[in-house]
């Protein structure tokens, strides 16, 4: 496996003219169904001694085509090119999506972009894949252009969990939602949101449980609520309770992440910290005053500490729409 992937942006791609194992997708989240195309894709460049490319785009098609959607990324660009280097990726492209893109048939995609551009020897796609203009370009049809233009087609089906088909969406609608268990069983590890510790309002510190205030960088945040979390700053693991939310009871209106740890490794102000999402204690709600907070919230480390009775694990977990 590739210990080192290389990213490429732009036109000047950077790929051996020998041919490329090829995969194209937006792979948001980098999901079971994901990890499975990028595995074979990886598989099949070994097993031939050619390079493994991921193509991904930026902007996200949706944001091209719909700009005031309302549409949350699921990970950062940092976080989906860590995951797909993870997968043994040789090369990631990132090409940019735009009006000259996006109006390209399916025909000239394949003669110009994945033949032309990628030398394509071998292309994985998943079984919804559409391309070209008018997304008029499937499976079946880069199938007929591969014959044509000397490159075989792997179309990896649907893959299920739960009874329905993983993908972005669904994984998106359950956070929305705060099923992280759920989300975090499609995704292959916890749902992760992270950013810089920032001096807040200093009330958990009052009420003896101090918090750290995350200033995130992710689009998408879990339904507000509590949540059992685990946190990593500068490598060190630590359980604890994070708050989603507003913060009713003190009448704030501002979007807030903010972690309590149960075994704090120090002063945490200016650290990057990185909260992994495992389950939802409870919605958040309007207390009639402190002490009911207070009491609230020694029971929400109460349950935590129980649920989370094993050690920390020390590493997040992995496996193999849309």
């Amino acid at each position: 496996m590739t210990t080192q992937m290389t990213v490429l942006c732009g036109s000047s791609t950077g790929l051996p003219d020998a041919g490329a194992a090829v995969t194209i997708g937006n792979f948001d989240g980098v999901h079971r169904g994901h990890r499975e195309l990028l595995r074979r894709t990886v598989e099949f460049g070994a097993a031939s001694g050619i390079p493994s490319v991921a193509v991904t785009f930026s902007p996200h098609p949706v944001r091209h085509f719909s700009p005031d959607s309302r549409f949350y990324e699921i990970t950062t660009p940092s976080e989906r090119t860590a995951l797909i280097a993870s997968a043994g990726i040789d090369f990631l492209l990132v090409e940019p999506f735009n009006e000259a893109i996006g109006a390209m048939t399916p025909e000239s995609f394949a003669r110009e972009f994945l033949v032309g551009r990628l030398h394509t020897r071998h292309l994985v796609v998943g079984y919804d894949f559409n391309f070209g203009a008018g997304r008029a370009g499937s499976p079946a049809t880069l199938v007929e252009l591969g014959r044509a233009l000397g490159f075989t087609v792997d179309v990896v089906p649907a893959l299920y969990r739960g009874g329905a088909i993983v993908s972005s969406s669904r994984i998106r609608e359950l956070l929305l939602g705060g099923r992280v268990r759920e989300a975090g069983d499609l995704l292959c590890r916890p749902y992760r949101m992270s950013g810089t510790v920032v001096t807040g309002a200093q009330r958990g510190q009052k009420l003896g449980f101090p918090t750290a205030n995350v200033r995130f960088t992710q689009e998408l945040v879990p339904l507000p609520g509590v949540y059992r979390v685990e946190a990593e700053v500068e490598g060190k693991r630590s359980r604890g309770v994070a708050n989603v939310g507003f913060n009713p009871t003190f009448g704030d209106n501002s979007l807030a992440l903010e972690v309590h740890l149960l075994d704090p490794p120090g002063d945490l102000y200016g650290k990057g910290m990185a909260v992994d999402f495992h389950d939802r204690i409870r919605d958040e709600r309007k207390f009639e005053n402190v002490d009911a907070l207070v009491r609230q919230i020694a029971e929400d480390v109460r349950n935590a500490r129980e649920a989370s009775s094993r050690p920390p694990s020390g590493e997040r977990s992995g496996e193999s729409g849309e």
